[in-house]
């Protein structure tokens, strides 16, 4: 699979046409896969798949060759989504919709770590993203919030009222899944924006990376902020709040997984510890918020004894 999408970069940087194309085609079918399929789970997962690879290049093309480069290879799939759901659904503003929602972030967190070279500045800014959509979606859609809840999870009846009321918890649960869903979002980036910068410096030959992501710090600022967030979030339960403190707990959770990487990683048995502590990571909330705060503590404590300074070379 990694020499598979090794090939597919090398194949996308050659020059801008075949950028282009790459990037407008797994575009396209990311956008008509599953409803061309069925929308069954083949064709969702395969959908996704290739939005994610379209993500992926997009941010490699700016990290290599400048935002240039990568805003042509998004027009040209914008353009090929625009003419595709014009015949297909008569809905030709989606290409629109699918450049502004999906690639501006992926564009400006790129262009960030291009420029920086910098991935705790890169994080930080994703944040900072996060929190403005953060205030958004509480000003345009907070309002809603609790409508949206009624009618589609409490089974609002043909008489208005609500046909089988859910237990408590799981309104609330859900309640915590929509004031999770801009931190969501900025997790799927960040990685997407990892995963490029990952692919960059294997193509060139480079360790550059994983140096640069062992040695991950964010400062006593940014987790000071976090610390007072969070114990406001906890004793003013504003929903806001809460949204932000999802943010931050997944950005220092990538100073934690620094943390772990940076301990466990040269060990012998270090992928197998690995891939028990990221299988645990995926099956329990608790093990992310213990990477969380261990990344918080990390910049005051200091677990790995002697930091690293990133790799300065963030080109080909």
């Amino acid at each position: 699979m990694g020499v598979s999408l090794l090939a597919l970069a090398r194949y996308t940087l050659n020059g801008p046409y075949q950028a282009a194309a790459v990037v407008g085609v797994l575009a396209v079918m990311a956008v008509f896969i599953p409803p061309m399929l069925g929308n069954n789970l083949f064709a969702v997962l395969l959908g996704s798949i290739c939005m994610v690879l379209s993500c992926i290049l997009v941010s490699l093309i700016i990290l290599t060759q400048g935002t240039v480069s990568g805003l042509k290879a998004i027009l040209v799939s914008m353009l090929g989504i625009t003419l595709v759901a014009w015949v297909l659904v008569n809905a030709p503003s989606l290409g629109l919709w699918v450049g502004l929602v999906q690639w501006l972030p992926i564009i400006i967190l790129s262009q960030s770590l291009r420029t920086t070279k910098s991935l705790a500045i890169t994080i930080m800014v994703g944040a900072a993203l996060g929190a403005i959509a953060v205030g958004a979606q509480h000003l345009l859609i907070g309002p809603m919030q609790q409508e949206l809840l009624n009618q589609a999870f409490l089974g609002i009846g043909e008489s208005g009222q609500a046909a089988q009321e859910l237990p408590q918890a799981t309104i609330e649960l859900l309640r915590l899944l929509m004031l999770a869903m801009v931190a969501m979002v900025y997790l799927f980036i960040m990685l997407i924006v990892f995963s490029a910068r990952w692919l960059q410096a294997s193509l060139a030959g480079s360790s550059g990376f994983g140096e640069e992501f062992r040695a991950l710090t964010l400062g006593r600022t940014a987790a000071t902020v976090t610390v007072v967030l969070v114990g406001l979030g906890i004793w003013l339960q504003q929903d806001w709040m809460l949204s932000l403190v999802f943010i931050l707990v997944f950005a220092f959770m990538f100073q934690g997984l620094a943390v772990v990487h940076s301990k466990f990683g040269p060990k012998r048995q270090g992928r197998l510890i690995l891939t028990v502590f990221y299988t645990l990571l995926l099956l329990s909330k608790q093990a992310i918020a213990l990477t969380a705060v261990t990344g918080v503590i990390d910049n005051w404590l200091v677990f790995r004894k002697k930091p690293r300074k990133p790799n300065d070379e963030n080109e080909l």
